[in-house]
């Protein structure tokens, strides 16, 4: 700790051995003496604070996402093109770097970033939709199953997908004793990715359950399906297009338009049901959602909730599944933060009786 005397060297001052005998003009305000001590106070409060922090990476980190979200806002729309690509491309690979927990917090607690994320986020969010609806439409103009799966597989981010797919089944195989025959993905979107790659890693029979039961010795058939929900009917409509384009590898894949808190939406049949990042924009939305989506499934089953951590943040919102609420009805299991180029998180939760 500094010690009084330490605190006036480095401020450059002296204590004075007498009183002043003429008063300042001003002396109804604060004296100049007393004004340039809390100006060099603030200065060494300022220092110790940032002590151990790159504050010129900060402040870049915090120009970047600023400048990229100003670009963003005015751009005629938000359809893939080679601005917006760049853009995005850019700002994914900026917040998926690595910062010590200082820096990440230094901007996060910016003024300028937290006026900015709300919009970004939303623009992240419908950027992401117009992308896969996009390329779902090019897919599917494929000539036949095998051109529509090597234009699946051009996708910018095909293999982004298949390491977050096989990161999630890992965390789901470590909360469960058994692979999962039934699962549901709310807010599949236009491009069900995750869906095909989790329906692809559930047939390969041998795999799944060496890894869910390394000492079983015979290996059943699970009857593997994978139902998209999403509230979107143009969603829907492309998604099941591209399946019925796909032919063989997409058979077990079904679809449903609805909303997640509909109360026609039965969930007691599935063994995992899973909440994309994109449902809910904020912590109290989805609080709600996932609450309403845990009364709709059986006790035991298990809950795969995106989420994001770091800088990732900026991108979507992270979410807190240990509040009161969530506690009742949710039993966290596994967290899993990639370090990688995959931005979301993922959380397992099993469902509480």
């Amino acid at each position: 700790m500094l010690k009084m005397s330490s605190l006036f060297s480095f401020l450059g001052l002296r204590k004075s051995k007498s009183k002043l005998t003429k008063p300042c003009c001003c002396d109804a305000r604060p004296s100049h003496e007393s004004i340039t001590i809390i100006e060099k106070s603030e200065v060494l409060c300022a220092q110790i604070e940032a002590e151990g922090v790159n504050m010129g990476a900060v402040q870049q980190i915090i120009q970047t996402i600023v400048d990229t979200h100003a670009a963003l806002v005015k751009l005629p729309d938000l359809n893939p093109g080679d601005s917006i690509n760049k853009l995005l491309g850019n700002l994914v690979s900026v917040c998926s770097e690595i910062h010590d927990q200082a820096t990440v917090e230094k901007v996060l607690e910016s003024a300028r970033v937290k006026a900015v994320l709300p919009s970004l986020r939303k623009i992240c969010a419908k950027s992401e939709s117009c992308l896969e609806s996009h390329w779902a439409r090019i897919i599917i103009q494929g000539n036949g199953p095998e051109q529509v799966i090597g234009l699946l597989r051009s996708f910018p981010y095909y293999e982004n997908y298949e390491e977050l797919a096989r990161m999630e089944l890992c965390a789901i195989l470590s909360a469960t004793k058994s692979a999962p025959k039934k699962i549901a993905f709310i807010g599949s979107g236009p491009l069900p990715l995750t869906s095909l790659c989790l329906l692809r890693a559930l047939k390969n029979v041998a795999l799944v359950n060496e890894m869910s039961s390394p000492t079983r010795e015979t290996f059943e058939e699970p009857e593997a399906t994978v139902l998209n929900i999403d509230c979107d009917e143009d969603a829907i409509e492309i998604s099941a297009g591209l399946i019925q384009a796909l032919g063989v590898p997409g058979e077990g894949m079904e679809f449903s338009c609805a909303d997640a808190t509909s109360p026609g939406l039965d969930l007691k049949e599935f063994d995992v049901v899973y909440v994309a990042a994109l449902v809910g924009v904020s912590q109290a939305e989805k609080e709600e959602i996932l609450k309403n989506v845990a009364l709709k499934m059986r006790k035991g089953a298990l809950m795969v909730v995106r989420s994001a951590w770091g800088l990732r943040t900026c991108l979507y919102p992270e979410v807190d599944i240990t509040t009161q609420k969530l506690l009742k009805c949710l039993e966290p299991c596994v967290v899993v933060h990639p370090m990688g180029q995959v931005v979301n998180s993922v959380i397992v939760a099993k469902i509480r009786g």
